[in-house]
């Protein structure tokens, strides 16, 4: 978040016109709001299952959670930070941490999604295999 502070700052100072451009900070705050109910969304909706830790033993209250936005995406809590963490650097009409804040974050949810799905085939099987196959990540380019 510091790089996005100091790009805001160097950017007002010399290119101040470019932050003149009101549409895109007003894009950037309503991708934030969305990006937000998302994530909260996915808390509400999973409840306990819903852990920012990725578990790697099955808990007996441990479900297969595939109702509400769910339904929509396969990782809604990772699409809604995904979609925040965008959002605040289209806010703050920073084209270079816009970018490389994609990059990064797209790069970290790739990772972990692998990670956290190879537990949640392990834990539901045949279940999770269907789930995954109808319904997509939530995330551009991670099937």
């Amino acid at each position: 978040m510091a790089c996005g502070v100091l790009e805001f700052l160097l950017e007002s100072a010399f290119l101040p016109a470019m932050k003149q451009l009101h549409a895109v900070s007003y894009c950037g705050l309503a991708l934030l709001v969305l990006g937000e109910v998302i994530r909260k969304l996915a808390m509400v909706t999973a409840a306990s299952n819903f852990t920012h830790n990725i578990r790697r033993t099955r808990q007996q209250s441990h479900v297969l959670v595939t109702r509400g936005i769910y339904r929509l995406v396969r990782h809604p809590g990772y699409m809604g930070w995904y979609v925040w963490s965008l959002a605040t650097q289209l806010l703050l009409v920073n084209p270079i941490c816009a970018l490389a804040f994609a990059y990064v974050s797209w790069r970290f949810f790739y990772e972990r999604i692998r990670y956290e799905e190879w537990y949640l085939r392990k834990f539901f099987g045949q279940d999770y295999e269907q789930y995954a196959q109808a319904t997509p990540s939530g995330i551009p380019f991670i099937a």
